[in-house]
């Protein structure tokens, strides 16, 4: 309980450093200088493996309607948390007058719009219809893989500088 402790509160403390240290975590990871995700499937239950990047985060490659994306595991987010840019490539269109949902970031207070992903994936989890929230582009970098998705799972943990997770 208490790595999870230090886990939430450890993201919470670098949620501002996102753009400046994920976005290069990511292009190193394409290029291959991160660990890959690893995937299996444990019996009757899906597990996705996510080894620690070398700086300290979890990142993942995900489906969000059928849409390949990558995504930072963000345990303080309470929703998956989507980029209006990405939200639009996945079929989620919105209007301006859609972004009236109040959001506290670590970079402040902002507004959000509700959404939901129809179908979400990591690797062999299978999800439907997950609660989202879309971010006006500039306000998050990346996407986050928050409790709406994470809190539909039966367990998820941290062993061995890898974070499991079981549907």
């Amino acid at each position: 309980m208490w790595r999870l402790v230090v886990c939430v509160l450890l993201l919470a403390a670098v949620a501002p450093l996102i753009p400046e240290y994920v976005v290069p975590a990511l292009e190193a990871r394409h290029s291959g200088g991160v660990d890959q995700t690893t995937t299996e499937d444990e019996g009757a239950a899906r597990v996705h493996r996510i080894p620690v990047s070398r700086n300290g985060q979890y990142v993942t490659e995900g489906r969000l309607n059928g849409r390949i994306v990558t995504m930072l595991v963000d345990t303080g987010a309470s929703k998956l948390a989507i980029p209006e840019a990405i939200a639009n490539q996945i079929g989620i269109f919105l209007q301006p007058s859609d972004f009236n949902q109040p959001v506290r970031t670590a970079n402040g207070r902002t507004f959000g719009a509700a959404a939901r992903v129809r179908d979400f994936r990591l690797g062999p989890i299978r999800l439907k219809d997950v609660d989202a929230i879309v971010m006006k582009d500039g306000r998050l970098g990346v996407p986050l893989l928050g409790m709406s998705a994470l809190g539909r799972l039966d367990r998820f943990d941290i062993s061995d500088d890898t974070l499991v997770l079981v549907q």
